[in-house]
């Protein structure tokens, strides 16, 4: 056997699994900042519902 052919990386053998849990991890970021960011603006919908309560 070809001592290139022993280095293929372990990247390159998962490249699918790699490809997935990048796929998997950027939608759960983006899923996480998007429920921040929505309880933020209740949040602050809010308070000022309870300036213009006063």
């Amino acid at each position: 056997m070809n001592k290139e052919m022993k280095r293929i990386s372990w990247v390159r053998k998962n490249w699918l699994l790699v490809a997935g849990a990048a796929f998997v991890g950027i939608h759960a970021g983006t899923y996480l900042l998007q429920r921040a960011a929505k309880s933020s603006v209740k949040s602050d919908m809010g308070i000022k519902q309870k300036d213009l309560d006063k």
